[in-house]
C-alpha cells in the first residue's frame, strides 16, 4: 500500500474533524516511512589502508574537498571498466583492478559505511618515505577527522596485507578507535622469511644509525609477493619497518592493543601466514574480547576481498 493511501485511510478512520490527531499522524507518519532510518553502518567510519607497492582506491568526495574534482572525474570516473580502472555502483569510488581492496572498500561503500583511503607511506611511489608512526600519523590522523566531519560515530582502521599489518600498529598508537580490521596480514620482521632475505639491509641499515646516520639514504632491499626491488631509503624508516626491533611486528603489536578495542584477523586458509601457523599465533597474542574475531575464508592471500568482503560487513554490524 502505498504512503498516500495509507494516510487516507488513517485519517478516515479517526476522523478527518480532528485537526490535532491529524497533524500528529501526518509527523509520526513522516518519521517512519519518509525520514530515512539511519543503519549501523551510516555511524561507522573505516580506513582502508592499501597494501605495499599499491596504492588507494580514489574517493570522488575527497578529490572534491581539495578542490581537484576534475582530475578525478577526467583520470578515474570516465574510465570507469576501461583499462585497469574498476568502479562502485554509483561510480564515486574507483580503484585499480590490480588492488583486491577495492573489493572491500566498494562493498562497505554499497554497506553504506563511511570509508576513506589514504595514500600512506609503503605505496608504490613514496617507498617507505616516513619510518611507521610517522607514516600513520600522516595518513590515519586526518582521515579520523575527515570521518567524524562526515558523521561517524565509530571509527574502525582496516588494512590488506603490509596495511593490515599498519591497523595493528595504528590500535596500538592511537586512542578512540572503535575496532582494528587485520585483512589478509603480511609483512612478518625477525620471521624465517623476511629474516632470510633481509639480514644483510637491516645489518647494514643498523650500523647507519649506530654512526648517527639514520637520515643517510641506503640502498636497501624489499620483497613483495616474490618480486625483489631495491630501495633508496632512510636508514632509520626501513628499521622501523623492517627490524625485528622496529614497529611492525605483528605479534608484539598485537599484545600492546587496548583490551577494549576488537579486533578482526580476517585471512585466506591456504594463504603462508596461515598454513605455517604463524596467524593463529599472533591473533593468540591480542587481549581477549567478546567482539574480536579469527575468521578464514577460501583461497589465498589475494582472495580475501572476494571471499570476506561480506564477512567484515557483518562484523562491523556487530560493533
Amino acid at each position: 500500500m502505498k504512503i498516500g493511501l495509507r494516510i487516507k485511510v488513517i485519517f478516515k478512520f479517526f476522523g478527518e474533524e480532528n485537526m490535532n490527531i491529524r497533524i500528529f499522524l501526518m509527523a509520526f507518519i513522516l518519521f517512519i516511512f519518509v525520514v530515512p532510518n539511519k543503519s549501523y553502518s551510516e555511524t561507522i567510519g573505516v580506513i582502508s589502508l592499501h597494501p605495499k607497492w599499491s596504492m588507494p582506491t580514489k574517493h570522488e568526495g575527497y578529490w572534491k574537498e581539495i578542490g581537484k574534482l576534475h582530475i578525478f572525474k577526467k583520470k578515474f570516473q570516465n574510465k570507469c571498466g576501461r583499462g585497469p580502472w574498476r568502479c562502485s555502483g554509483d561510480k564515486t569510488i574507483v580503484g585499480h583492478k590490480a588492488n583486491d581492496l577495492r573489493l572491500v572498500d566498494f562493498t562497505l561503500h554499497k554497506g553504506g559505511v563511511l570509508v576513506e583511503s589514504p595514500h600512506c607511506a609503503w605505496s608504490k611511489l613514496r617507498k617507505y618515505d616516513l619510518a611507521v608512526d610517522e607514516a600513520l600519523k600522516q595518513c590515519v590522523l586526518p582521515r579520523i577527522e575527515r570521518l567524524k566531519r562526515r558523521g561517524a560515530k565509530k571509527i574502525v582502521v582496516l588494512g590488506k596485507s603490509l596495511g593490515a599489518n599498519m591497523a595493528i600498529r595504528a590500535g596500538v598508537i592511537f586512542d578512540g578507535l572503535s575496532g582494528i580490521v587485520a585483512m589478509a596480514p603480511g609483512h612478518v620482521p625477525g620471521g624465517e622469511f623476511m629474516s632470510s632475505n633481509f639480514a644483510g639491509s637491516v645489518s647494514k641499515a643498523k650500523e647507519a644509525v649506530s654512526y648517527d646516520k639514520g637520515g643517510d639514504i641506503l640502498e636497501l632491499q624489499d620483497i613483495n609477493q616474490g618480486v625483489h626491488k631495491t630501495l633508496s631509503i632512510k636508514a632509520s624508516a626501513y628499521l622501523s619497518f623492517f627490524s625485528p626491533e622496529g614497529k611492525a611486528v605483528m605479534i608484539k603489536n598485537t599484545a600492546k592493543l587496548p583490551p577494549e578495542l576488537p579486533f578482526l584477523w580476517i585471512v585466506g586458509s591456504s594463504d603462508i601466514i596461515t598454513e605455517k601457523g604463524i596467524g593463529p599465533k599472533i591473533f593468540a597474542k591480542a587481549p581477549k574480547n567478546p567482539k574480536s574475531k579469527y575468521i578464514e575464508v577460501q583461497g589465498g592471500h589475494g582472495d580475501v576481498g572476494e571471499n570476506g568482503s561480506e564477512k567484515i560487513i557483518e562484523w562491523l554490524k556487530g560493533l
